[in-house]
């Protein structure tokens, strides 16, 4: 008898307590519930903001009240682009950790200045569930010309330029610009007619040598590519052999000013359009065109060639000291030729 009561006031009393727990706990649950509906930023659910370097792969940002839990969705804005791969991101000093989008390390050039991520902390990553879209001033669709081509490539209008909010020139019809050397992602403009600020140098042992795209033995990698950088995924440079089927005459045709054909023999291809010289394409297929200033290029921190012929990268690597681009002056249109990667020559982006 007293084992059977001793079992049954213990069955009693651990019910008791059971229901004590359980009681409690649904009580602490309604009230972490209230406080959500009530203030989501009481438990961190407000908008964090990370102001981090672009360059700075350790991202810090700031939530007031922020509790680093396994699956809670946060949201952080950041201010500056994300210019670096295998970033991470230490919210309120609770540790760093790789930020990760559908199952790998982030890339560079996916997140742009003034975007928002939501992101959720899996236990060992921030994974991002959500990136809001570009800004209008950014939308690709009032930037790239399609033109018709069998890849289906979108080329955009205007060359790379650093100083513009979104990565673009002002104007497809103007010869500034940035120019990088190959392999680079930091773009240097020209400060007069004939002049840079920069010294691109006058060889590979010069200033080129002691940047990172010095040691690139391949072709450009997302870190390494001017468009992706500058402008954002999915911008990319071209390769040498996209160059060539923009250029293909079975697809494309060169116009003059007046938007008529200029004849295949005539080897000057060269147009003015608003005061500016370049070549002028048009598609066979939908009649889109597509423009191309005579930029020049920077030797040394002299601009060279500025209204008499363009230079512009591909992603494509020729050799160890030869990167692959497209060159045009009044003696002809090269789409696929190679010149020394020190440099500085502008960029046309694709994606």
């Amino acid at each position: 008898m007293a084992k059977i009561t001793t079992d049954n006031t213990t069955e009693r009393v651990g019910r008791t307590v059971n229901g004590i727990t359980k009681k409690f706990a649904d009580e602490k649950s309604r009230t972490a519930i209230n406080a959500i509906y009530e203030d989501g930023a009481n438990l961190g659910l407000g908008l964090g903001v990370c102001t981090t370097d672009a360059t700075t792969a350790a991202k810090v940002a700031t939530l007031d009240n922020f509790i680093l839990l396994k699956n809670m969705p946060v949201s952080v804005r950041f201010a500056n682009n994300i210019s670096v791969d295998n970033a991470t991101l230490n919210i309120n000093s609770t540790g760093a950790k790789p930020i990760f989008l559908d199952g790998s390390a982030l890339n560079v050039g996916v997140v742009m200045a003034g975007m928002t991520a939501i992101l959720y902390y899996d236990g060992t990553n921030y994974n991002i569930t959500s990136l809001q879209k570009l800004a209008p001033a950014q939308d690709p669709s009032a930037l790239f010309v399609d033109m018709g081509l069998p890849s289906g490539l979108l080329w955009a209008k205007k060359n790379i330029d650093v100083t513009q909010p979104n990565g673009f020139a002002a104007s497809e019809y103007q010869y500034e610009c940035s120019f990088f050397s190959w392999g680079n992602v930091d773009g240097h403009n020209p400060i007069s007619e004939s002049a840079f600020d920069y010294d691109f140098g006058s060889s590979n042992d010069g200033p080129y040598a002691s940047t990172s795209g010095a040691t690139l033995t391949g072709n450009i990698t997302p870190s390494f590519d001017a468009a992706r950088v500058n402008c954002g995924a999915p911008w990319r440079l071209p390769t040498t052999d996209e160059f060539a089927e923009l250029f293909n005459s079975a697809y494309t045709k060169y116009i003059d000013a007046n938007g008529d054909d200029i004849a295949a023999e005539t080897t000057n291809k060269l147009v003015t359009m608003n005061g500016i010289v370049g070549i002028r394409l048009k598609s066979k297929s939908n009649g889109n065109v597509l423009f191309f200033a005579c930029s020049g290029y920077g030797n040394g921190s002299t601009w060279y060639g500025r209204g008499s012929s363009g230079y512009y990268w591909s992603g494509s690597l020729y050799s160890a000291t030869y990167g692959r681009d497209l060159v045009f002056y009044s003696g002809g249109v090269y789409p696929q030729y190679n010149i020394s990667r020190f440099l500085g020559i502008a960029g046309r982006a694709v994606q």
